[in-house]
């Protein structure tokens, strides 16, 4: 938090005409963000000296004032000086600064535990400002017994502030910028930059930090259109492929009833696991030690995928299982069935809990709820909370659905329908972001995924035997991959970034990436 301290007997120059520059800045605010930054950074003396070079000072003596009046809790004196300096035509932003201060206030005498004072504040000084469910929670503090458990208490409401200086953080949102910077402003303005020039560049792939003193663009061929190998060790179908989250191994489900466990340093075969019936799912644990596969007549197994030995059987379902999720504790799964139920599983088998859920398609878990489409053409979210489901909230499609994907975020949900195209949709805000159309889909189930370091693309298995990458953000078809001679059913994008997988009906994977090697097809018997 920078304080602004002036050299009085110095001599500033004339401060620069505070006209628009060519580039549509004002001088002043230029030289403000630059004292701001500086004073942040620790070089006072340079700030000092920039301020008298330039004769312009990073905020007034009223503003400095107000600091010092609120780390010092001069509460009342804090207060009136608040008209001056919020927005004159937004009193609720007024009553807003108002609350913190007196909240703070109540909290402070909490930890002192003078609690008649507190109870005064909370009666006479808060109530009078509404916001009545904040008032109950801070009615509940006074139940706490000590001043650590006022303290524990606030550490979990990220509202509160626990000390002056965060006081003075969430102050700043109630004064007017121009009058108060906010806090790392020009930090902030870079990011914002830096953000704008990978979202420009429809071919970013690389988590790594760039410079901003280019425009940034990646090379078009750094995106992963070749076919570096050929994996051949399925007799049918190929319905599904999945990377360990280590990106070492890839897992590939099949309707000849193995699931083949792949090196991925060696591309050779390391398991083959032989299942009851027809493989359509696979699904690595947290820590990588186990795989779940599941598919038609409600298979459900756990296997050790390197000794290939079966784990655990799970009975109950009565038709296909389209699909399971792990919980991150790797003790529990979660599987969905046509037969119109969802069941979560400890790893002895034993169901935890069910609920029913109409004829499950496909669904993924983002570390909070549990995302589940079905054949009645909707997205429905559950909480889920000590093992149990609660239902948040359901989002309407148009069309049938045959596939999910969540974002690594957790933040976005991308849906196949059978209309032939793809749907991506923010599930905070219910709102539907974007369309993707040219893959051809009528009768098969296909497994799209988000690509690339920071989930850029999209990409999607076609009927048409091709593999379409799109941006995810302009939603320009960046690519057409040619190779597979059948329906491309699944795609699996490598945890490192540089390659991606797709299975297909030819009962072939291929190996997509943008290394210059030789082509090489691996058969594996």
């Amino acid at each position: 938090m920078q304080i602004t301290t002036k050299n009085d007997d110095a001599s500033p120059s004339p401060p620069p005409d505070s006209h628009l520059s060519p580039d549509g800045m004002h001088h002043k605010d230029v030289v403000r963000l630059f004292l701001q930054s500086l004073f942040d950074m620790g070089y006072d003396n340079a700030a000092i000296q920039l301020e008298q070079d330039s004769g312009i000072t990073l905020e007034t003596p009223k503003v400095a004032e107000f600091r010092q009046v609120v780390l010092m809790g001069q509460w009342s004196k804090c207060e009136a000086m608040l008209p001056q300096l919020c927005l004159e035509d937004q009193p609720e932003v007024l009553q807003q600064a108002k609350f913190l201060i007196r909240q703070h206030k109540f909290i402070e005498l909490l930890q002192d535990r003078k609690l008649m004072k507190a109870l005064s504040v909370l009666r006479n000084e808060l109530s009078c400002l509404g916001n009545t469910d904040k008032l109950h929670e801070l009615s509940s503090l006074m139940l706490c017994s000590s001043a650590d458990e006022v303290m524990r208490r606030i550490h979990l409401d990220k509202s509160i502030a626990d000390t002056r200086d965060q006081l003075l953080v969430h102050l700043q949102h109630c004064v007017d910028p121009a009058i108060m910077i906010p806090q790392n402003r020009l930090s902030t303005l870079i990011h914002h930059a830096y953000e704008w020039q990978k979202h420009q560049c429809a071919y970013h792939n690389d988590s790594k930090h760039f410079s901003l003193f280019s425009d940034h663009m990646c090379d078009r061929h750094e995106l992963p259109t070749r076919t570096i190998a050929i994996l051949s060790g399925h007799s049918d179908e190929v319905w599904h492929v999945a990377y360990s989250h280590s990106g070492r191994y890839l897992a590939s489900a099949s309707s000849d009833q193995t699931c083949i466990i792949w090196d991925m340093q060696t591309l050779q075969r390391m398991k083959r696991l032989h299942c009851p019936t027809d493989a359509s799912f696979c699904g690595w644990s947290p820590d990588d030690s186990k795989i779940v596969v599941c598919g038609h007549g409600g298979m459900f197994i756990t296997w050790d995928p390197f000794k290939g030995t079966l784990l655990q059987e799970f009975e109950g379902h009565t038709d296909d299982v389209a699909c399971c999720v792990w919980l991150p504790d790797g003790r529990h799964l979660i599987s969905g069935s046509r037969d119109n139920t969802i069941r979560l599983w400890n790893m002895d088998g034993e169901v935890v809990t069910q609920m029913k859920e109409e004829r499950v398609v496909d669904m993924a878990f983002n570390g909070d709820q549990l995302i589940v489409i079905t054949f009645q053409k909707k997205i429905s979210v559950y909480n889920l909370q000590g093992l149990q489901f609660y239902k948040a909230f359901d989002i309407a499609e148009q069309y049938r659905m045959t596939s999910l994907r969540v974002s690594q975020d957790g933040r976005l949900a991308l849906v196949n329908l059978e209309d032939q195209s793809i749907h991506l949709w923010d599930l905070s805000s219910q709102w539907l972001l974007r369309r993707y159309q040219g893959h051809e889909q009528r009768k098969f189930a296909i497994r799209s995924s988000f690509g690339g370091a920071q989930d850029t693309f999209i990409i999607s298995g076609s009927e048409d035997h091709r593999v379409y990458i799109w941006s995810k953000d302009h939603g320009s078809l960046l690519a057409v991959l040619e190779g597979h001679d059948d329906t491309v059913n699944s795609i699996a994008w490598s945890p490192s970034n540089t390659m991606f997988a797709s299975a297909s009906d030819d009962h072939t994977i291929r190996i997509w990436g943008r290394a210059q090697k030789p082509m090489e097809s691996l058969s594996s018997q």
